[in-house]
């Protein structure tokens, strides 16, 4: 979602601009592009769902655009991660209704 008053992107999309606290806006197509802002890598399975994947990371993406969001980086070792490290998202098909999006290095 971009503010059509000022340009700014939202994430999540949400019936204000943070910016300009214009209510007009328009979809646009994101880059799929941004670096890892912050990361942790979880060790301990809080969730009997989550053994199978411990250690897992979680990483704050801000994207080219400028919003940041929370995915886990994918396709590099956990000691890899670096903060600035340019990302790109990928999608997993968890249905033919919903994806999940995560990010890989670039």
């Amino acid at each position: 979602m971009r503010c059509a008053s000022c340009g700014a992107h939202r994430f999540p999309a949400r019936p204000r601009c943070d910016r300009c606290w214009s209510t007009e806006f328009e979809w646009a197509r994101a880059s799929g592009r941004g670096i890892v802002h912050s990361f942790a890598v979880m060790h301990r399975v809080y969730h009997p769902a989550f053994k199978d994947y411990a250690p897992y990371n979680f990483a704050v993406i801000e994207l080219d655009e400028g919003p940041r969001m929370l995915a886990s980086v994918v396709d590099c070792p956990n000691d890899r991660i670096q903060v600035g490290m340019p990302v790109e998202a990928v999608f997993d098909d968890l249905t033919e209704e919903a994806a999940l999006v995560r990010f890989r290095p670039r």
